[in-house]
């Protein structure tokens, strides 16, 4: 059974549920309304352009895309070992998750296109086009992000072996991800000498996904102003070479949990 095949099956599966739709819905909606925000001052809708309203909708993709796809794929991943009847087929395991894994991004990644090509197209209506090549960058991004943390939730999930956990493990991972490393960073400044904590918040920015998409999205936009303590770091440390960095761990994040999650799978009972 080839990795097409089972992706077909899986979306289908998927299909046959209301998730989707609510999901697209919800983040088209909430999008126009970020879109809106930005585009507005005083209550009249003025011409913005891209860039400044691009960083509010970053931060909504920091913050919903890492919950969404975490607990997704927690649950995708619990619910792996119910399927003793795919099992049974002449396919390998890994083949199994890679195709769950797959299509999830495919599902939620054009559900997370559908809601910023509507605030996407708001904007190019009432601010024109300026800067429209760094907002399609911005989603690219955004995609990265999604398959990331689908692929550390689904490894939860596998590890977890039913719901309950697999859902407590991916609320505990989004807390660390989206608010730990920055009180780490934080404590890091509090305690190390300055001009001294510059490599250890680097690499600390690239063992988060989430920090990394947003320095990306940052450095995309040039919003130097709301950059965190880990972004400046690697920018003065690294600099122009941080961005590539930042894209390879972002693939890492997701190379990486996929292959614990087939291999764990692939030495479980069912």
């Amino acid at each position: 059974m080839t990795i097409g095949a089972l992706l077909r099956f899986e979306l289908a599966t998927m299909a046959r549920g209301r998730t989707l739709t609510a999901v697209a819905a919800g983040f088209a909606l909430a999008s126009l309304v970020v879109a809106l925000a930005g585009l507005s001052a005083g209550g009249v809708v003025t011409v913005q352009g891209f860039a400044r309203t691009s960083v509010s909708l970053l931060q909504l993709v920091v913050w919903t895309v890492p919950m969404l796809a975490l607990l997704t794929g927690a649950v995708a991943g619990a619910d792996t070992h119910d399927v003793e009847f795919l099992v049974a087929l002449p396919v390998s395991r890994p083949r199994l998750v890679v195709a769950r894994w797959l299509a999830h991004v495919v599902a939620l990644g054009g559900a997370l296109l559908a809601g910023l090509g509507v605030a996407g197209l708001l904007l190019a209506a009432l601010a024109g086009t300026a800067d429209a090549t760094r907002y399609l960058a911005l989603v690219g991004v955004a995609v990265l992000l999604l398959g990331a943390t689908l692929a550390l939730g689904l490894w939860i999930g596998v590890a977890a072996g039913n719901r309950l956990r697999a859902v407590a493990g991916a609320a505990l991972a989004w807390l660390l991800l989206v608010i730990g490393a920055d009180l780490i960073a934080i404590t890091l400044l509090a305690v190390l000498p300055a001009g001294q904590a510059g490599w250890g918040l680097s690499l600390l920015l690239l063992a988060d996904p989430v920090d990394s998409a947003r320095a990306l999205g940052i450095a995309l936009f040039q919003a130097t102003t709301i950059a965190g303590p880990t972004e400046a770091a690697l920018r003065r440390v690294l600099g122009g070479t941080g961005a590539w960095l930042l894209a390879a761990g972002l693939v890492a994040w997701t190379i990486t949990p996929l292959a614990l999650a087939a291999r764990r799978f692939a030495r479980s009972d069912l």
